[in-house]
């Protein structure tokens, strides 16, 4: 059950390289900053419905809906994960806060916090794969070009800043027409493959007065049991205003 909860957090080919010298003039580091706002981060508050499949050895082991809400400072990114179906699930709730995650349930007096060995562990490594903020996380140690599925894309191999983060290192490819996060790497502390993300946007949102193409699907594929995947389906994203109160531990009892 518990490695389920944890799937569900987010709250994510044929490949031709050609490894050409990129201008210096190239920002990688607003590269990386536009594909987290279309992944849901980099704003100060945004909400969006999910549908996730768990699919487990090829087969669907469960279906839930849940409700995401997030906020993102310039040091970290906050969430509130409330679940809504299947019924025997409501009431729970999972925090993020940061690198930090707790999990409630009714009839819990307080907040259980998830040990980075919990993340780990089977698919509770979802959680970190569907994370929006790759900018704040990870710098960028090299930078080529590479071509998937006929689109061209800057490939970024970023490199965890913290020891917090499940992935110490993610091969990252970024469309360079439109600046999405196409396909996403994770590997280890031990240097193995773990997962691989797919990401596509046909949700749209508007922001500022422009209307921008979103997030609207992730396919998190578990390279170790490789018939696991989760598919998480983003629908009805918004632009919200929440305050900092919301994402506290004790929020979680309400």
């Amino acid at each position: 059950m518990k490695k389920t909860v944890l799937a569900l957090l987010a709250l994510i080919f044929l490949v031709s390289t050609s490894f050409k010298e990129v201008s210096d003039t190239t920002d990688f580091e607003e590269i990386l900053k536009q594909s987290d706002f279309y992944r849901g981060g980099r704003v100060p508050g945004i909400s969006w419905d999910l549908e996730v499949q768990n699919i487990e050895e090829g087969n669907l082991r469960n279906k839930l809906n849940l409700k995401v809400e997030a906020t993102t400072n310039s040091e970290s990114q906050y969430a509130l994960i409330s679940f809504l179906k299947p019924k025997k699930y409501d009431g729970q709730k999972l925090l993020l806060r940061g690198n930090n995650m707790w999990f409630v349930k009714r009839g819990m007096r307080r907040p259980v916090p998830i040990s980075g060995r919990q993340r780990l562990s089977g698919s509770a490594a979802n959680a970190d794969a569907a994370a929006a903020n790759y900018f704040l996380d990870y710098d960028i140690i090299n930078t080529s070009s590479e071509t998937i599925e006929g689109k061209a894309c800057w490939k970024l191999e970023l490199i965890a800043k913290k020891n917090l983060v499940s992935y110490s290192k993610i091969i990252y490819w970024i469309s360079k027409e439109e600046s999405f996060g196409l396909k996403a790497d994770f590997f280890g502390k031990s240097g193995k493959l773990i997962k691989t993300g797919y990401f596509d946007y046909e949700n749209k949102v508007t922001y500022e007065n422009k209307s921008y193409k979103y997030i609207s699907k992730i396919t998190i594929i578990d390279k170790i049991n490789t018939k696991d995947k989760t598919i998480l389906d983003i629908v009805n994203p918004a632009f919200e205003a929440y305050s900092n109160a919301k994402f506290q531990k004790n929020s979680l009892l309400e």
